[in-house]
């Protein structure tokens, strides 16, 4: 089985959540889990990070867009931000 680590040093207490799929959702992800090897919840929190990440990632672009000293910056420079941050983790 496939775990999902933190992406922090902290430590991570995981609190339990119910969520409600039709039954075809829950076929294809009860599926999808048995052909990766690991569980239908180990699944959902890496889906529920990933859209986390993303959420951050826009959340910064949008903030540096409407910063009047950073303004607009480079593809360039926005890699060589993620990168560092990424690095860090």
């Amino acid at each position: 089985m496939t775990l999902t680590k933190a992406k922090t040093k902290k430590k991570t207490n995981l609190k339990r959540t119910t969520i409600f799929l039709t039954e075809e959702h829950h076929e294809e992800l009860r599926r999808l889990a048995f052909e990766r090897r690991t569980s239908m919840a180990n699944l959902i929190r890496e889906a529920v990070l990933d859209m986390l990440d993303d959420e951050e990632d826009e959340r910064e672009g949008m903030k540096a867009l409407n910063d009047p000293e950073t303004g607009l910056v480079t593809l360039e420079e926005v890699e060589r931000r993620w990168k560092e941050k990424h690095e860090r983790t």
